[in-house]
């Protein structure tokens, strides 16, 4: 994988600059994107590095084009948000001054949809189809569910998972018993069911005239397959296709621009497969990694001069994706300078990490805008926004909701509530909503009758109480107050139990089955719960633990900073990508939390292969993205010891097989 040379290139700096247009492309770029920018056609890879300019390089690719004659209505730009290909064209018609290029810019489903409302009528639709959101293929999914009786079965997944096991077949252009084994394997029993419900949901989306967005990218594939004269008329209309972010597509996306290339094979992808993250939600990493197995006489570029961090900051991401086999090798410069070396910070436990961050937060010398917490799972920010809250450090998490305002946290949560308190209508419903049979209806008349029992929770397990309910209702019922009754059996706060004992009955009891078939992410909730249960363990009484999660999930955190805009980021590194601070604080660099996959042996430097490589060599990209992100000081930090549910006893850990991988010349220590 060798950069090609581009005679084109050298012969356009041997002459005077093609300035009719006013474009100074020698003084606006540098000479990796001159290269692109003046690439000779035919198939090309831009191996665009972080910070590496790459949406400049775009733009001034497609001025060149319609500087050079190509029709704008011929170029095809996609994106992976609409807003991203509208900002591109409208800076491409700035710099040729004119008023709109003409040309085709937007997401894959936004173009593949002005392409299917022209010819939507040859695959059976109208062109006046309407376009189904996640809600909506939700509701027909749930009325196939009850249709066929399948909600009967109480471990039947909600339709907000059926429908994303559904999507993901389609983006992955696989099987749906593939999607199964691979991610649900809990499900196997229910493949039939599943493919049932598909079968059933692409009929009625027919009489409905609809589709969904899967559909969009489906349906253009089978127009383009099955349809020559539509598919030679796009080859020839799009004479050059530019595809950003090409390290996300998925297997169907990629399928769509192959076919829309043809014969004229002018096909531009930009992208970092360093940067490929995204393998959760259907991208697919050999798109761009076989794009040359794809296109032979691919040419090659390389965007490596990095205008974001400092060379230090660089040095270490550098020496640290070195380590992944499957890659394009490149080497990233700053434009900046040296710079402060990152810091490893050893702590001795979450709590302190939490205080390290914080007290490192008050006292830089960046606005709190300028500063993120960037982590592997969501549950990591659990402590740090109760440390920042304490502090009065205002934030904003962008990795969901906050902590304590979780679903799942307040399902679970709300048990312990309730039996701290019997008079708390609010939580007794929530957690007996949880439970098959049981709807707002029968949760209300159940309340009803407890408090005629006033407020007793060993008369709640009275028979005449449910005498009304029915079969399905009453089993789901009792299942609900014998747990209640253990946990309430011995008192809240007189008792041998601790929350962290209570915690973990609640789940072991139904609720992490409930996850399972609810959530298409049922393992980092789950990851969220036991974190909780963790931190539950420094509590003796369940009122104190209750109050201390009250006033965090309730406590505004005030605007200290100079405006009210001005809060410390906390977010996941999948949601920070294109991002930039200047100061990035890594935390939970340990071992099985990050890479959340241990791999054949903890010792980096040995040779036994890893039990899952790829999956592997994805973390290490994941941690790539997180230091790139700084742009001046990076801190990575980890904890020594881990609460183990009530004890440090055999918690001691090892750091992250990322920061043991580093020579020591990349980093400086601190205790």
């Amino acid at each position: 994988m060798t950069l090609k040379s581009n005679d084109v290139y050298r012969e356009y700096l041997s002459k005077e600059p093609l300035n009719d247009r006013g474009v100074e492309f020698e003084k606006e770029l540098n000479e990796e994107q001159l290269r692109v920018v003046f690439s000779e056609g035919g198939p090309c890879l831009v191996i665009a590095g972080a910070g590496s300019g790459k949406t400049r390089t775009l733009v001034y690719r497609v001025a060149k084009l319609v500087q050079d004659g190509v029709p704008p209505s011929g170029i095809l730009l996609v994106t992976f948000t609409n807003k991203a290909a509208r900002e591109m064209l409208s800076r491409v018609e700035r710099l040729l001054s004119i008023d709109e290029t003409g040309a085709w810019g937007g997401t894959f489903h936004h173009i593949a949809n002005l392409i299917l409302r022209r010819h939507i009528g040859l695959l059976g639709f109208r062109n006046n189809y309407t376009i189904l959101d996640e809600e909506d293929r939700g509701d027909l999914v749930s009325m196939a569910i009850t249709e066929f009786s399948l909600n009967e079965n109480r471990r039947f997944p909600k339709p907000a998972t059926v429908s994303a096991i559904l999507s993901l077949a389609a983006n992955l252009s696989v099987g749906i018993d593939r999607i199964v084994a691979d991610r649900f394997p809990f499900m196997a029993d229910l493949i039939d069911d599943l493919m049932l419900i598909h079968e059933h949901i692409t009929e009625r989306k027919l009489k409905l005239n609809a589709l969904d967005f899967d559909d969009l990218l489906l349906f253009l594939k089978r127009l383009l397959v099955e349809h020559d004269d539509v598919r030679t008329h796009y080859v020839q209309l799009f004479r050059h296709i530019l595809v950003d972010e090409y390290q996300d597509t998925s297997k169907l996306q990629a399928d769509v621009v192959d076919i829309l290339v043809g014969g004229q094979r002018n096909i531009m992808v930009v992208g970092d497969d360093a940067q490929s993250i995204y393998a959760f939600r259907g991208a697919n990493y050999e798109n761009i990694l076989g794009f040359t197995d794809r296109y032979p006489d691919a040419a090659v570029y390389k965007l490596q001069t990095n205008y974001r961090s400092t060379q230090s900051i660089l040095d270490l991401a550098n020496v640290s994706i070195m380590r992944n086999k499957k890659q394009y090798l490149k080497q990233l410069t700053a434009t900046r300078g040296t710079g402060d070396l990152p810091v490893i910070v050893r702590c001795a436990s979450t709590e302190e990490q939490a205080g390290f961050i914080a007290k490192h937060i008050l006292s830089a010398d960046a606005g709190l805008d300028e500063i993120a917490v960037l982590y592997r799972s969501h549950y990591h920010s659990m402590e740090i926004q109760m440390e920042l809250t304490r502090r009065g450090i205002p934030y904003e998490v962008r990795s969901g909701v906050r902590f304590f305002e979780q679903a799942h946290i307040k399902d679970i949560l709300s048990f312990l509530r309730f039996v701290n308190n019997p008079k708390d209508e609010l939580a007794f419903k929530r957690a007996l909503k949880l439970y098959p049979g049981i709807g707002m209806k029968t949760a209300a008349s159940l309340w009803s009758a407890f408090t005629m029992q006033e407020y007793r929770i060993p008369s709640l397990g009275a028979d005449g109480i449910v005498q009304e309910l029915s079969s399905r209702a009453k089993k789901t019922f009792r299942d609900f107050y014998g747990l209640l009754f253990l946990l309430a059996e011995t008192g809240a706060d007189v008792g041998s139990k601790l929350p962290s004992d209570m915690l973990m009955m609640i789940l072991k009891s139904e609720y992490e089955e409930y996850m399972k078939f609810t959530y298409t992410n049922f393992e980092s909730r789950l990851e969220d719960i036991k974190q909780l249960i963790n931190y539950s363990t420094r509590f003796k009484t369940l009122t104190e633990f209750l109050s201390e999660m009250a006033l965090v999930a309730v406590t505004v955190s005030p605007g200290t900073g100079e405006s009210e805009k001005e809060r410390v980021v906390l977010s996941s590194i999948h949601q920070a990508k294109g991002l930039e601070w200047k100061i990035v604080f890594v935390p939970w660099l340990v071992d099985g939390k990050f890479p959340v996959i241990r791999s054949g042996r903890n010792d980096p430097s040995d040779a036994t292969p890893d039990i899952d490589s790829d999956a592997i060599e994805e973390e290490r990209r994941l941690f790539y993205v997180a230091a790139t992100r700084a742009k001046d000081r990076l801190y990575l930090s980890y904890q020594g010891w881990l609460p183990d549910k009530g004890s440090y006893r055999n918690a001691l850990i090892k750091p992250s097989r990322f920061l043991r991988e580093l020579p020591s010349y990349a980093y400086e220590t601190q205790e």
